[in-house]
């Protein structure tokens, strides 16, 4: 089945209240970078917590860890404007590490990734490529007024869809859930848990990165196989 055609069954299949779902595109790809910068770095907690700023090094990066189009977005009908999205990238096994100059940045991706032994997916699955469903810093967003909307769950909800019907199979996807938020859809959507770890525990040099960070506790690791 060809892209147009499963679009159009993942909006039958979705309906939204005065908008439609989409896959990215190289055209939206500016877009796309300037609504996680403005609707997820600054709401996302561990990214809050240590004042994370989105620069041109954070930006040519997402243009880049992005660049495969895979990402779902969620379009109002009348300001063709993206009120959502689901960040997706394809990943593969000994991928090489991108350099971050941006040191926030990379600090978050280090601790994210400092389990990596106890949550690989490849391992895990014995395949060798994956998706990532970039929700936290694996990015779900909502519009700061288009929130309370279940916006999230129905780009999730079209993000597994995409992947079933697009992807190779079986799928393997992973991702780290940051919020409370997503860490309830993925576990709605039946994502299995295979690591957590606590923003309070994890140090460097001593002190303690990830403070203030509210009600969100702790990461949350999940793997998600699909036939």
């Amino acid at each position: 089945m060809n892209e147009i055609d499963v679009i159009e069954r993942v909006n039958k299949s979705i309906e939204i209240k005065d908008a439609h779902i989409e896959l990215s595109s190289a055209a939206r790809a500016n877009e796309l970078v300037g609504f996680l910068e403005e609707h997820f770095f600054p709401y996302e907690p561990i990214s809050k917590s240590i004042g994370l700023e989105s620069d041109e090094d954070v930006r040519q990066y997402l243009l880049e860890f992005l660049n495969d189009n895979l990402s779902v977005i969620v379009v109002h009908n009348q300001t063709n404007e993206i009120v959502a999205c689901l960040a997706l990238a394809l990943e593969y096994d000994g991928m090489p590490q991108a350099k971050l100059p941006n040191k926030k940045y990379a600090l978050i991706m280090e601790y994210l990734e400092h389990k990596h032994e106890d949550m690989d997916v490849y391992k895990r699955f014995k395949c060798n490529k994956s998706v990532n469903f970039a929700y936290c810093m694996t990015y779900v967003s909502t519009h700061r007024l288009h929130r309370g909307k279940g916006l999230a769950t129905h780009v999730s909800r079209a993000g597994l869809l995409f992947a079933k019907e697009l992807g190779p199979t079986p799928v393997y996807i992973h991702a780290e859930g940051t919020t409370l938020a997503s860490q309830k859809i993925f576990e709605n959507f039946e994502f299995e848990i295979i690591h957590r770890f606590k923003n309070e525990e994890y140090e460097v040099d001593g002190e303690v990165i990830f403070k203030n960070t509210g009600d969100e506790k702790e990461v949350m690791c999940y793997v998600k196989e699909m036939h």
